[in-house]
């Protein structure tokens, strides 16, 4: 795997970092056939694979699930992952000041869930 084996990012880190990267960085996609995961289910996953949870809300009935990514070249990535009960799709939203850095960065995701 590309990801560093340290790139979870405190909660403070995260959210500035955020606010930083302008939004014209930030792609959107949809990830299919994940009714059959719970959230904690897709954070050990993804954790497994060095993409480490940040934090977790429940807003509106939605489940928002915050992560970080780290290359080993140092670049990070940002995501927020929406789940809504009783969907079988999630909104992944990710973010870094390079974009080439998101490229494919959603079927990554795909896979992992899909294992």
């Amino acid at each position: 795997m590309y990801f560093d084996d340290n790139g979870h990012m405190d909660k403070r880190d995260f959210l500035q970092l955020w606010k930083e990267i302008p939004e014209q960085n930030e792609v959107q996609f949809t990830l299919r056939n994940a009714l059959n995961f719970t959230a904690d289910d897709i954070c050990t996953k993804l954790q497994q694979n060095n993409i480490f949870t940040v934090a977790r809300r429940n807003v509106d009935g939605q489940e928002l699930l915050y992560h970080s990514i780290k290359y080993t070249n140092n670049i990070f990535i940002l995501s927020e992952l929406k789940m809504s009960q009783g969907q079988s799709t999630i909104t992944l939203s990710l973010k870094s000041r390079h974009l080439t850095a998101i490229a494919n960065l959603n079927e990554v995701y795909q896979t992992i869930l899909a294992q």
